[in-house]
């Protein structure tokens, strides 16, 4: 095999359920929607890559951090 080195970790259910502590209904949920990274599937197990759970922590601080465009709209009415 060629290529680079791995540069994440396998993340369990209960490992991502500590980074974003939602139900396991929520987190399927928005892995349905689309809202969360699908995860690996390994042996029966499911498993999610842990820089795709971190761009997810990204993308939701940067949601958090951009000013409320629709609040902006609204205020300026």
């Amino acid at each position: 095999m060629t290529g680079s080195a791995i540069s994440y970790t396998l993340l369990s259910t209960s490992d991502v359920q500590k980074i974003a502590p939602v139900s396991n209904v929520t987190l399927w949920r928005w892995v349905r929607n689309g809202k969360f990274p699908a995860p690996i599937r390994v042996a029966k197990n499911n498993f999610w890559r842990s820089d795709e759970v971190g761009a997810w922590m990204d993308d939701m601080s940067l949601r958090r951090a951009a000013p409320d465009h629709k609040a902006l709209s609204q205020a300026r009415k």
